[in-house]
């Protein structure tokens, strides 16, 4: 029965003289099986969906900001020529000019 294993690579070994040799040989760590961490399980699925809504959240958030900037940029250019001289506020101006004279 394999009791130790190598941390960075698949060895696997009975005894702990082995692994000792395996970790002079290459430099790698091993460790006891009992201590090693579970692959996969709960703790894995709960990171990957987590990342799923953080982007979901992301994409989101990103999309708003961009509809928000175009709206901004849209106001920025109707303001600039209802300020310009041959805008809107030039034209009410002269209706009412023309109003008054009748």
């Amino acid at each position: 029965m394999t009791e130790y294993v190598c941390t960075e690579c698949p060895f696997q070994a009975d005894g702990l003289e082995d692994l000792q040799r395996h970790s002079q040989e290459t430099g790698h760590v091993g460790i006891c099986k009992s201590e090693a961490a579970p692959t996969g399980g709960k703790r894995t699925k709960r990171l990957a969906a987590a990342l799923g809504v953080t982007s979901t959240a992301l994409g989101a958030s990103i999309g708003a900001c961009i509809y928000l900037y175009a709206k901004l940029r849209d106001a920025e250019t109707e303001l600039a020529y209802l300020k310009s001289p041959s805008g809107a506020g030039r034209n009410l101006k002269n209706q009412d000019r023309r109003r008054d004279r009748e």
